[in-house]
């Protein structure tokens, strides 16, 4: 008898997954930004948790955690304007959950690009937050840029646009890539649960069910 597969991108399981999974991307980011601000890290370190749950669940499951986030971020912090970078984990998330949805996100060469989407899309949204809620130096890692680009003459949105591109980069490019290898690696059917299948592997996997249920009763009628 083949063994079937269980679709866990529908019904209870998929809610179980998603009431395990936000809070999980939600703490991933809080370890990691407060690690950065910690630090003094020219990086943000804020928004791995939001890939890996875009990826895995799809793009509005993982903007839920990338903004959930930032609402619990910024009540930390005691900036609710701070919330407003809520932003740029939802276009994050929209970015990376949209790519995997279209199959997009299944070479390296998909990873890069989607780390080049999501760093300029931070920048271009992140710079002008930046400047309205922190007058442009919020106290962390990416100051020392925009001190630096400010030095050079250029105003401070535009220093703190150009200070945030290959910081936003390096930044994103690691949250993107670990996103990208942990799908790869996952079972077939939790591939599923952002609702479409992921690349070669899924599909592969799930030709491979469908012949062992064809060829199965031709088995049977032949041992008869």
């Amino acid at each position: 008898m083949a063994m079937k597969s269980v679709d866990a991108s529908t019904g209870k399981l998929r809610v179980t997954y998603m009431a395990i999974l936000i809070p999980l991307g939600v703490a991933i980011n809080l370890v990691g930004g407060q690690a950065a601000s910690a630090l003094k890290l020219p990086f943000f370190m804020d928004s791995i948790g939001t890939a890996i749950i875009a990826a895995i669940m799809g793009p509005y499951v993982g903007a839920v955690s990338g903004i959930l986030y930032n609402i619990i971020s910024s009540i930390i912090g005691g900036n609710l304007m701070g919330s407003l970078f809520g932003i740029c984990n939802l276009a994050t998330a929209f970015i990376v959950g949209f790519m995997v949805r279209g199959g997009k996100f299944k070479t390296l060469v998909h990873a890069i690009i989607a780390t080049v989407l999501v760093a300029l899309a931070n920048a271009i949204l992140g710079a002008p937050i930046a400047v309205v809620v922190y007058g442009g130096i919020q106290g962390a890692g990416v100051d020392f840029a925009v001190a630096g680009f400010l030095a050079l003459g250029n105003d401070i949105m535009t220093a703190a646009f150009l200070a945030r591109v290959p910081i936003n980069l390096v930044d994103k490019g690691i949250a993107v890539f670990i996103a990208w290898l942990i799908l790869k690696r996952l079972p077939v059917n939790m591939q599923n649960l952002s609702g479409k299948r992921f690349g070669k592997w899924a599909k592969e996997g799930e030709a491979a069910g469908t012949k062992a249920s064809a060829e199965a009763p031709k088995t049977e009628e032949k041992s008869e």
